[in-house]
């Protein structure tokens, strides 16, 4: 049993073993050779782990700011599968903000949601996300996403 936030989970045991293999930092094409020999589900744990982590630390600013945000289509429909549609629009939502089609290139990506000193401001979906995923009050309960992460990767 991995543990993170000092209670232990199940689901990252799905994408322990193709941890090294996760590749976002490199752009999407490098992401997408990373995951081609990844089950399913293991992406999508992963990639909704990694989307919580940043949203919960820096809202979806921080998200969209990082590397992690290569992962963006992987992580929408990781919510979709776990059964979270609604965090699943909201993640798409906030993608749009960027505009169409995703910037998948990083460095557009911090051009178009600025600098850590002058965010582009997400407001209500960094709320909304908050409360369907739990992520304020992460150290005092588990996320709301969890559950369902959890009853998805029981089916691994």
């Amino acid at each position: 049993m991995i543990s993170i936030f000092n209670k232990p989970r199940n689901y990252p045991q799905v994408y322990a073993p193709y941890y090294e293999q996760f590749n976002f930092y490199e752009g999407r094409k490098i992401w997408e050779d990373s995951i081609q020999n990844i089950p399913l589900k293991a992406i999508h744990l992963y990639s909704i782990h990694w989307l919580h982590l940043e949203v919960y630390n820096g809202g979806f600013w921080q998200y969209f700011y990082n590397s992690t945000s290569t992962s963006y289509p992987e992580a929408k429909q990781g919510f979709e599968a776990i059964g979270m549609p609604e965090v699943a629009k909201i993640v798409e939502t906030a993608a749009e903000k960027l505009g169409n089609p995703y910037p998948f290139e990083k460095e557009l990506r911090k051009e178009i949601v600025g600098s850590p000193t002058q965010r582009m401001d997400f407001g209500e979906l960094d709320n909304d996300f908050y409360e369907l995923a739990d992520t304020g009050k992460i150290f005092w309960r588990t996320p709301k996403f969890v559950p369902f992460a959890e009853k998805y990767a029981e089916y691994a």
